[in-house]
């Protein structure tokens, strides 16, 4: 399991509010030349990363690599991201915590599947991309990461599961009425991991068997799972 530095948190309050790469967003401070600088080569790494991994694979592309295509130094690299696997996985770290984001922000009453489908309805309106699962072969490196990707980045996607849940069950016992043996928040924050979970497991399974419906997307399946996990019970 990748471990998981003292300042990772700092930095994804500081992404958050970032969506996919390459999209302008408003800031809470006017940016310099030196953040768009940054800015820019951070980008390139992620693009130049992500060209690799889907025509070499992740295992075959090294960091070395990452940074010829890049054009900039190894040390570059490492100054933008701790490890290859960060790099696979700055778009899943900033697309979960946009996510916990929306849902915090949410009314705790409101049925978690409601408040999960609102999220992303949200996300989508800032600028993320409701990815299509219309050609799984061709998806994203990241985007099958937890099922078949190595263990480094599966246990990271874990990890960073498990601490976004417990937030949503903090967050439902702080603001909801719930009784101390309450289960109902931690039932809330499951269901949420398991709605986003199950695309990737069926995406996994589609591969060798019955192809996902024509037309289906991330979001699309995501609340077709949650709303079927919980009948719009919790």
């Amino acid at each position: 399991m990748i471990t998981m530095s003292a300042s990772r948190k700092t930095a994804a309050m500081q992404k958050r509010s970032t969506p996919e790469l390459g999209l302008s967003q408003p800031q809470s401070r006017v940016q310099t030349r030196h953040d768009r600088r940054k800015a820019r080569t951070r980008a390139q790494i992620v693009d130049a990363a992500n060209q690799l991994f889907a025509e070499r694979g992740y295992l075959e592309t090294s960091v070395e690599d990452i940074s010829e295509l890049a054009d900039v130094a190894v040390r570059t690299v490492y100054t933008h991201f701790p490890s290859k696997a960060a790099i696979l996985l700055d778009y899943f770290d900033r697309w979960l915590d946009a996510l916990i984001e929306g849902l915090l922000a949410q009314p705790v009453e409101l049925p978690i599947a409601e408040a999960l489908t609102e999220a992303l309805a949200r996300m989508k309106s800032d600028g993320w991309v409701d990815r299509s699962y219309d050609n799984i072969a061709g998806s994203p490196p990241s985007a099958l990461g937890l099922i078949a990707g190595p263990p480094e980045v599966a246990g990271y996607m874990m990890h960073s599961w498990s601490e976004a849940q417990a937030r949503l069950v903090t967050d439902a016992f702080d603001r909801g009425h719930y009784s101390a043996g309450s289960l109902e928040p931690q039932a809330r924050a499951t269901a949420v991991f398991a709605a986003c979970m199950a695309p990737m497991f069926t995406a996994r399974l589609s591969l060798d068997g019955e192809p996902l419906p024509r037309g289906a997307t991330a979001n699309g399946l995501i609340g077709e799972f949650v709303f079927r996990l919980t009948r719009g019970r919790l």
